[in-house]
């Protein structure tokens, strides 16, 4: 219980938590190519809670004036564009590979029907456009980036990263979050390290964490219709 209330308390655990529990869901997900359709809305549900329920402890998104919004989602767009597009030109894909990935149309003709093909693409799209650009924002751009501007010079981390203004650069900084944030995107990293260098450029650029969640809602939310449209569903 002690141990629970240190955590807890430390600065570190609000960026942390919801990125942390995310992750225990993707491995979850990684047991069994079925496991992702009901495991997916749960993970919306639970992650999507603990972002409320830490919600107070989060740091200010602004600054959030009517062109930074329609700046970011403009910006988003682009993402998008250079997401899709890349992956034609860099990912070589197997026949087999070309059919996995999330597909609500597999439960059409299933007892549920229709109504079990909307909520699971619905469940996608409200975790892809919603919780996870805020989640990943609040531990990439807002605690990772923060966390590598050293304090001094012979400072390698900075322990009271909260103090760092947001969208401050250090190219160390902002070359370790832009490649881990590629990393984590697996066989897709060259589409990870451009975007992140978007994300990165225009957080800097606007000083504002609600922007770049703002452009990457409206990337996954793009990406989301694309996905859809297409049924590339090896994209989700």
């Amino acid at each position: 219980m002690k141990f629970w209330k240190q955590l807890s308390s430390d600065p570190i655990f609000p960026y942390f938590a919801p990125f942390f529990l995310f992750g225990f869901f993707l491995w979850l997900e990684s047991l069994d190519p079925r496991a992702v359709y009901i495991v997916y809305p749960i993970k919306t549900f639970c992650v999507g809670m603990v972002l409320v329920l830490l919600w107070r402890r989060f740091p200010e998104f602004g600054p959030l004036t009517k062109p930074i919004i329609w700046q970011s989602a403009a910006i988003g767009a682009i993402a998008c564009v250079i997401w899709v597009g890349l992956d034609f030109v860099l990912i070589k894909r197997t026949a087999e590979e070309l059919t996995k990935g999330f597909n609500p149309f597999l439960f059409k003709d299933s007892g549920w029907g229709w109504e079990m093909v909307a909520g699971l693409a619905a469940f996608r799209i409200l975790g892809a456009t919603i919780v996870v650009p805020i989640m990943e924002e609040l531990f990439w751009r807002g605690f990772l980036m923060r966390f590598l501007i050293p304090e001094t010079q012979k400072d390698v981390i900075n322990d009271n990263f909260e103090k760092v203004p947001m969208g401050t650069y250090g190219f160390f900084s902002f070359a370790v979050t832009t490649v881990a944030f590629a990393c984590v995107h697996g066989v897709q990293w060259p589409l990870g390290l451009a975007v992140g260098v978007l994300y990165g450029w225009w957080f800097i650029r606007t000083k504002s964490l609600g922007a770049v969640m703002i452009a990457h809602g409206v990337t996954n939310l793009l990406l989301g219709a694309y996905v859809l449209v297409s049924q590339r569903w090896y994209f989700w």
